[in-house]
């Protein structure tokens, strides 16, 4: 398989020229601490991949510096070269592992000096824009009479290789902080069908993991949420809340409003059920504000939002073509087309092809 190409199927992939609706997205970055711990287990194998830094033009030492960022669409690039050339088996659970608290910074504080284990949990979900996941992986906590969930929904769009890793990354990670809580784990499910490597999470799961599920959870028992870390300090906690809060407000403030409006739509797809496309009104209640006023803002922009909303389906369609054997009624029908010929009609209103030429033209 040919790497994965992020210019026809991740909306961050390279710049775009000056002027570009799509400019401001580019400005979402990932944390090279994720990256520098991928390097630091395949370094300890005797794996170098300097020679793919090099053509992105990233040096290693750079990486190993606190505060270091890379864009997302380098990142994408990036990882799926490497897991193009190098095959460790459960890469991503391993590197997830070697992350710490300590390396989220202000954000790892905030969680571990929290009174309470559900208020750890919570924050860092809700600080996860700081960390690089909301652009990759959009977390959320729920709970119930027994348990509560870690949910994770990751980015549709990427290769099988990538989303198996970006999953495994965020398990690894959980399981490496959960597993100083005290806190019991009753099942984790995972939508990735089980890889050749499963017994490796067998090693640090002492409860039921199964594969090909419909979501990515984390289910512990809420008995012991309410219990406190160790580090629990309320200044401490109440102190750094208050900086990540300000920087989240930061971040909020510098997104435009068209960007904002394109993360919440990927959101709304990647939500079940996952054939309904957002509305307006979803969107506009999931940025805290009025339908009348979002649709105003956009117009500002010159941007109408069905252009947005079209413009990511025709992302998911045209990943689907290419890495995917489904049929072409089947990713249709994804989209929410009960019909091929409806699907075919807004295809070519896209990209000005058929859905079966793209797919030929992507194949040759």
């Amino acid at each position: 398989m040919m790497p994965f190409d992020p210019d026809t199927a991740s909306p961050l992939a390279a710049a775009p020229p000056a002027g570009s609706p799509e400019l401001g997205q580019f400005a979402l970055q990932i944390p090279g601490m994720h990256l520098n711990k991928l390097l630091q287990v395949l370094e300890s194998r005797g794996v170098s991949v300097a020679h793919i830094l090099a053509r992105f033009g990233l040096d290693r030492s750079g990486l190993r510096l606190g505060g270091s960022h890379i864009l997302y669409g380098d990142y994408v690039r990036l990882l799926d070269c490497i897991l193009t050339e190098v095959t460790v088996p459960g890469l991503g659970f391993l590197a997830g592992r070697h992350i710490n608290a300590a390396d989220f910074g202000v954000v790892g504080y905030a969680c571990i000096s929290a009174p309470t284990w559900r208020e750890a949990i919570s924050r860092f979900i809700r600080y996860q824009a700081l960390l690089g996941y909301g652009i990759r992986i959009r977390q959320d906590l729920v709970e119930n009479a027994s348990h509560a969930v870690i949910g994770a929904r990751v980015l549709p769009e990427l290769p099988a290789r990538t989303l198996l890793y970006l999953v495994e990354e965020w398990l690894g990670n959980w399981s490496a902080w959960l597993e100083t809580s005290g806190l019991e784990l009753a099942e984790i499910r995972l939508m990735v069908p089980r890889p050749d490597h499963a017994a490796l999470y067998m090693r640090y799961f002492s409860c039921p993991v199964h594969f090909s599920c419909a979501e990515n959870e984390i289910r512990i028992c809420r008995s012991h949420l309410g219990s406190m870390p160790e580090m629990a300090n309320d200044i401490a906690a109440n102190m750094m809340a208050d900086y990540c809060e300000n920087m989240l407000a930061r971040i909020n403030q510098s997104l435009s409003i068209v960007e904002r409006v394109r993360q919440s739509i990927s959101a709304q797809f990647r939500a079940p059920p996952h054939a309904t496309r957002p509305t307006l009104e979803v969107v506009a209640a999931d940025l805290g504000m009025g339908a009348r006023t979002l649709r105003r803002m956009l117009a500002l922009e010159g941007v109408r939002f069905q252009d947005l909303v079209n413009e990511h389906m025709a992302r998911l369609a045209q990943a689907m073509l290419r890495d995917s054997d489904r049929s072409i009624k089947e990713i249709g029908f994804s989209l929410g087309y009960t019909e091929v010929s409806g699907f075919h009609r807004a295809f070519r209103s896209w990209t000005g092809m058929t859905p079966g030429a793209y797919r030929e033209g992507r194949d040759g």
